[in-house]
Parts: C-alpha cells; structure tokens; sequence
C-alpha cells in the first residue's frame, strides 16, 4: 500500500509481502497505516490518497485500488 498526499508526493509505502488469501480485519493481520510518515513523524491533518496494489496468482493479472482519505486531528 502506498500513502500519497494531495499533492501527490508519496507519504509512506507499506508491504506486507506474499499473504495466502483470507478475510484480514484485525490491524494484526491487515495492512495498517498509523498516520506517520516514512521516517515514523505524524503526519498533518488534511486529504491523502492510499493505493493498494495485490498480486494476484490466477489469469486475471493484478489488483490496484486508489481510495482518498481525510485525516483530521
């Protein structure tokens, strides 16, 4: 998953790596993002954008969704 804001400069990237398929709800299991940067600093209150990108094993090729987010504090 890649973390942008709304100027789009990448905030942070997060890979989890090969997971098998499943239901992941817990923030053990899924992908979390904290609201830190890469370096691990807070980030500030306003819109960004997360992509989440899957490899998919069948036919199909490969899975990518982009979502837009507010972050208030």
């Amino acid at each position: 998953m890649r973390i942008y804001s709304g100027n789009s400069t990448l905030v942070r990237k997060i890979d989890l790596g090969l997971k098998p398929t499943s239901n992941y709800q817990t923030t053990e299991r899924a992908v979390y993002w904290d609201g830190r940067n890469g370096p691990g600093e807070p980030v500030s209150s306003g819109i960004y954008f997360y992509q989440l990108q899957a490899r998919l094993r069948s036919q199909a090729g490969d899975y990518s969704q982009a979502r837009k987010m507010v972050i208030l504090k």
